[in-house]
């Protein structure tokens, strides 16, 4: 496949409409169903996908990668996903178009059948395009295109966790250099110490153990700067980007949230818990804490709601 047709098909990918609230909050249901229909169709699967066969599974994706507290429904994104025909259509009885019905099923009901459950999980069936199946069935074309979903709608330390719930697997490329001087900086600001936990490891003098954290994603414009930034430990970095734990501010404290979600199964564990709403520790003097800004876009955006008190 040409840099052409690659080109084209990354377009379509980076313009399909995608639900945006208040706030601009992330919205990455239809990007994770997109990878879901890829990792299912290089694993085999048919092109046609019903949604009764989908449901379930979807349902625990969006909830384990999703936004906020409030439960995950897979009928959106697989129904209006739709709104970019070339890569997924979903039809009812005779092959009608079910994007294009807008009336209830019946008098009693406001909302249209098209987002209606049971409708669905009777009627309904998605399938991929045949030239957007040719696409993904060539492996240099399906794994930009993974990389492009990935890359704009997930923080790095997430991809590999979504790749293997989605049966994907993409081979190494050269690593993203743009963040050398952010991590420089914060690991300065930070004394090379994990802000959450105070942990640090030096292999020959050179720290092996710690990342600086983006709290807004870079990919979402969060700028590379010291109010936009975090030590952690590699455990606590890959915690905060999956939303266990996160941050609040009141009263000038800095002070570590803990998800309700997040359960622990022996005592080596209970540390993690044991962090809830104890002070995380700051930079030193001459550098900026993290700023309120970026710490209610990680609270909005990626932190799994609500927090334990």
């Amino acid at each position: 496949m040409g840099d052409s047709d690659l080109e084209k098909w990354l377009e379509e990918v980076s313009t399909m409409p995608q639900y945006r609230s208040a706030g601009d909050k992330r919205a990455p249901y239809k990007p994770l169903l997109l990878l879901w229909i890829i990792g299912r169709l290089s694993n085999g699967g048919d092109s046609e996908i019903r949604f009764k066969d989908a449901e379930s599974e979807l349902k625990e994706l969006l909830g384990e990668f999703g936004v906020g507290r409030t439960a995950p429904r897979p009928e959106h994104p697989f129904v209006y996903l739709a709104s970019s025909p070339k890569l997924w259509q979903v039809t009812y009885e005779a092959g009608n178009d079910i994007f294009k019905m807008s009336e209830p099923l019946n008098d009693s009901m406001s909302a249209p059948a098209r987002e209606t459950v049971s409708f669905l999980r009777d009627k309904a069936t998605g399938r991929v395009p045949e030239p957007f199946m040719n696409a993904i069935n060539d492996a240099p074309t399906r794994d930009q295109i993974v990389r492009h979903l990935l890359n704009a709608e997930f923080p790095e330390t997430t991809h590999e966790d979504i790749l293997g719930r989605v049966g994907l697997h993409l081979g190494k490329t050269l690593s993203d250099k743009r963040d050398a001087a952010f991590r420089e900086t914060v690991l300065l600001a930070y004394e090379q110490r994990c802000s959450f936990c105070d942990f640090a490891v030096f292999l020959q003098g050179k720290s092996v153990s710690i990342d600086a954290a983006h709290l807004k994603m870079h990919a979402k414009k969060g700028p590379s700067v010291i109010e936009n930034g975090i030590a952690l430990c590699a455990l606590h970095h890959r915690l905060f980007d999956l939303g266990a734990i996160g941050l609040t501010t009141k009263n000038d404290e800095h002070k570590i949230l803990v998800s309700q979600r997040v359960s622990v199964l022996n005592d080596s564990s209970r540390h993690l818990l044991d962090l809830s709403l104890k002070p995380m520790r700051l930079p030193q003097a001459g550098y900026s804490p993290p700023a309120e800004e970026y710490i209610d876009w990680h609270y909005e955006n990626l932190f799994k709601q609500p927090a334990r008190q």
